[in-house]
């Protein structure tokens, strides 16, 4: 137990570093600040649409820092995959303890809404990962088809690796293998994470003959 209090206060620490952290922290003081009714309920409510909003948003970037990677920076992808580890942090504390979300407490409700946003991260960390293909990564035997104006290629990679855990193209260097070691590692943790709420979602009961 004493093992898993540490993780839980890892997991913790790194969700402190979100910004979104800190303006869910300024609206849960507001939320608190009155007793249970409609203006509790009011404040519970901008707190629901700002994950939203937060979740949907990093999508909408997602895409477009990948169109724009012909033009950024090496070192934007250091954000990127840091968020990208965000993602999976958050959802790892939602899982196992409870905690980095709205409704803190022991027992995970997976609802649909969880699910589609939940679907969503997913979809917004391979544009995250494509982009540090773009960025940093070395591979080879890319077809010239795929060399494009954008990188189609990092797409394809990103894609094949999200939806197979298998690489399109093999690393040409360490680093490469690096990012996609962490992707696959991410996308098989976040497989998980999805099975288990789809599981929680499920009303087994035995039979009745």
């Amino acid at each position: 137990m004493q093992f898993a209090n540490t993780v839980k206060l890892t997991i913790q620490g790194v969700y402190s570093l979100s910004p979104y952290f800190w303006a869910d922290s300024y609206l849960k003081k507001r939320e608190l600040a009155f007793q249970e009714g409609n203006e509790q309920q009011i404040w519970r409510t901008r707190r629901l649409l700002l994950s939203e909003r937060y979740i949907v948003y990093w999508l909408f970037a997602a895409i477009a820092f990948f169109i724009l990677t012909p033009v950024l920076p090496g070192w934007f992808a250091i954000p990127l995959l840091l968020r990208a580890l965000g993602i999976l942090n958050k959802e790892l504390g939602v899982i196992l303890f409870g905690t980095c979300k709205i409704t803190e407490g022991t027992m995970v409700a997976a609802s649909g809404r969880v699910i589609v946003l939940g679907l969503v991260n997913y979809l917004t960390a391979m544009f995250l990962f494509a982009s540090s293909y773009a960025l940093i990564c070395s591979f080879e035997n890319i077809p010239l088809y795929t060399q494009l104006a954008l990188p189609v290629w990092a797409l394809i990679q990103a894609m094949n690796v999200q939806f197979t855990l298998a690489a399109a193209f093999p690393p040409a260097n360490l680093l490469t293998w690096f990012v996609c070691l962490f992707h696959s590692g991410f996308c098989f943790m976040f497989g998980t994470i999805v099975i288990s709420m789809f599981v929680s979602l499920l009303n087994i009961q035995p039979i009745n003959n």
